[in-house]
């Protein structure tokens, strides 16, 4: 299915979604009948015959073609007719009665304020989005010569915002109910909740890339944009160590890639005087943070990365000025060219969506000299780059859209400006980053540094869990594996293990407290201590694990956030596979 449908789908999915919720919370209201009479109960079964319509013609736009869904947009005055309807069913003084009766009146309450949200949804947020989707699909995006017509891409942004703020008011309507007395309506309250939520943040990311790309691509004024290369292979807090760097140039959408250059090209001890804040000393004892333009990517706070690259850039005789650091890693390379084409290296290999990240992480080091892997990174990270922006239409721009939002969420993909007027866009696609401050939506995290100067780490392999045990309190247990066989560690070339000797890697882990938080009771199974560093905005706690082969260890600890926040989540240094967090709430 072309991407810009699944984006159509995943809207479709809300008014499917919050139906279905609806129709719950109904079946539960007229079991209640016998209470308010046989009236109640008819009303009942009216409005939830308008949202099995509704549920019906959703159903039509998420699983149909691209074309059908696309008419089906078009006109969404069926679906707004069947909203009003069932909010005309619940409005009338019966349900007022209704309201008022004790035990379940508060629930009726919710049934009401909920098909008053989605007939809010089917009136102003779903024609904004009919707006922006039929104005895309019909426009042409592609001017010719590989440069992008920025007029269509400026007006979907903008009616992308309008889509996102009616969104956004949605789910806060539906997050801010009170719970429910009756078990049924609580459990789908809590599942539309977090439906609204999960939309809501894509939506907010849609708009903030929409919204990013006029200043990006240069239709305010030529940027200019330094674009690192990090391979996880070689972990550090925000990706990988930066093997290479290059340049992006954009001018009223054209792209233009420069020539990258090895981590050996750069001048030393260019941002020493960055890596001053506190905690660094402890935090990054060994990385040598500032010194060399490869370790820029050992603290998980990407500003900070983009500020010492653009210095190392600056001062480089290749380098220059620059409005802003763009940063991929091999897994978001390979994403990126699964979603806009293959890429064959000078030497005719070809790599696609499948097979790239193992061979930049792994194959590259073990097939292929010292000296020639640079250049296979750069080839790869240059040719991706031009290919996300030529040939441009809409389905293409969709695709590429929703996997920089997945692979930004996942931090493989970094984008940090130098213009405060990009940022708050930037912010809104997830691209930035940034260590959170925001006690009210608390995040802790766990980021790794490779203390041996091995590629091991594309050997360790990391799955995470994040229960909920009270209000505002939370277990996070953290296991690392190394997935080397201990019979194939000395067939390695030297290269790979280089300190790590017989497998062994050296990963340093940084557990960093949430906003307003706390983290308590730490234990790793091998019996490491963590150190408390006092680090701007928060506490972390790091020890060096030695992780052998066919070994796993896993660190546990307690988190307490601020009283009435949302749930936690948990940030990582980006993995070379599936994230691998479940959450229990």
């Amino acid at each position: 299915m072309p991407s810009h449908a699944r984006v159509i789908q995943k809207k479709s999915h809300v008014v499917r979604n919050t139906c279905l919720i609806i129709v719950a919370l109904l079946l539960v209201m007229v079991g209640a009948a016998g209470i308010v009479g046989f009236q109640f109960y008819q009303s009942a079964m009216r409005a939830k015959t308008h949202l099995n319509n509704v549920i019906s013609q959703a159903k039509v736009i998420s699983s149909g073609s691209t074309d059908e869904m696309v008419k089906s947009l078009s006109d969404v005055s069926y679906i707004q007719q069947e909203t009003a309807a069932a909010k005309q069913e619940v409005s009338g003084p019966l349900w007022g009665f209704a309201e008022k009766l004790p035990q379940v009146g508060g629930d009726v309450a919710t049934v009401r304020t909920t098909i008053d949200t989605l007939d809010d949804f089917a009136q102003t947020t779903l024609p904004a989005l009919s707006k922006t989707v039929t104005g895309l699909s019909d426009a042409n995006l592609s001017s010719g010569d590989g440069q992008l017509n920025m007029e269509p891409i400026i007006a979907a942004a903008k009616q992308m915002s309008t889509v996102n703020q009616s969104m956004q008011k949605q789910a806060k309507t539906i997050e801010s109910l009170p719970e429910p007395k009756i078990p049924m309506v609580k459990n789908a309250l809590d599942q539309g909740r977090d439906k609204m939520s999960t939309m809501a943040q894509a939506t907010e990311s849609l708009s903030g890339l929409l919204n990013m790309m006029p200043n990006f691509l240069g239709a305010n004024g030529a940027r200019n944009y330094v674009l690192l290369a990090q391979t996880n292979s070689e972990i550090r807090g925000s990706g990988g160590l930066v093997g290479s760097a290059g340049s992006v140039s954009a001018d009223n959408g054209k792209i233009t890639v420069g020539t990258f250059h090895a981590d050996a090209e750069f001048p030393t001890n260019v941002a020493a005087a960055d890596a001053n804040e506190q905690g660094d000393s402890t935090l990054y004892n060994g990385l040598y943070l500032g010194q060399y333009v490869h370790n820029v990517s050992s603290t998980p706070d990407f500003p900070r990365v983009a500020t010492m690259a653009q210095k190392f850039w600056k001062a480089a005789s290749f380098g220059g000025d620059s409005d802003g650091v763009m940063s991929l890693d091999p897994v978001a390379l390979q994403a990126l060219i699964g979603a806009t084409g293959d890429v064959t290296l000078s030497d005719g290999r070809v790599l696609n969506g499948s097979n790239t990240a193992e061979f930049l992480l792994s194959t590259v080091y073990k097939d292929l000299a010292v000296s020639e892997q640079d250049k296979y990174f750069s080839e790869t990270a240059a040719q991706t780059v031009d290919h996300l922006f030529s040939d441009m239409n809409t389905q293409k721009l969709m695709t590429v859209a929703k996997t920089m939002m997945t692979m930004a969420q996942q931090r493989h993909l970094y984008f940090w400006s130098f213009h405060d007027e990009d940022l708050a866009a930037l912010r809104s696609a997830g691209l930035t980053g940034e260590i959170t401050n925001d006690a009210q939506n608390p995040v802790t995290g766990v980021y790794l540094n490779q203390m041996q100067a091995s590629k091991m780490d594309w050997y360790i392999k990391r799955n995470s869990t994040v229960k909920k045990t009270g209000d505002n309190t939370y277990h996070v247990s953290y296991t690392l594996t190394n997935t080397l066989k201990a019979s194939q560690a000395s067939s390695l070339p030297e290269y790979v293990t280089a300190n790590a000797k017989n497998g062994v890697a050296l990963d340093r882990v940084m557990l960093y407290t949430p906003a307003g938080g706390e983290i308590s009771n730490i234990a790793s199974s091998n019996g490491s201590k963590f150190t408390a560093v006092q680090a701007p905005n928060h506490m972390a706690y790091m020890a060096d694990l030695s992780i052998a082969p066919e070994v796993s260890i896993t660190v546990e600890y307690d988190v307490t956030t601020t009283q009435g926040a949302a749930n936690l989540k948990l940030d990582q240094t980006p993995t070379t596979g599936d994230p691998a967090i479940t959450y229990q709430y």
